[in-house]
């Protein structure tokens, strides 16, 4: 006879995004005397809006302007 061949689906693994808010508060405290009042507020509205589904043009924008990197920023959990 044939052996049966149990096949189990994959588990998708779920990944979360989020910021690291103390990370930013701090880098934004360095870095405001450097950035204008509307850069500011745009990564600000950024960072309120959360992680998850922020698109790459995002992160970047505001890793220039906080001349950081984005693992500086956000953390997987």
């Amino acid at each position: 006879g044939y052996d049966t061949l149990a096949i189990s689906p994959l588990k998708q693994v779920s990944c979360m995004i989020r910021f690291r808010s103390k990370a930013i508060e701090k880098l934004l405290e360095d870095r405001k005397p450097h950035i204008t009042l509307s850069t500011y507020q745009h990564i600000t509205k950024a960072i309120d809006k959360g992680a998850e589904g922020m698109d790459a043009y995002v992160l970047s924008n505001i890793c220039r302007d906080l001349e950081c990197l984005p693992n500086d920023i956000v953390e997987y959990v």
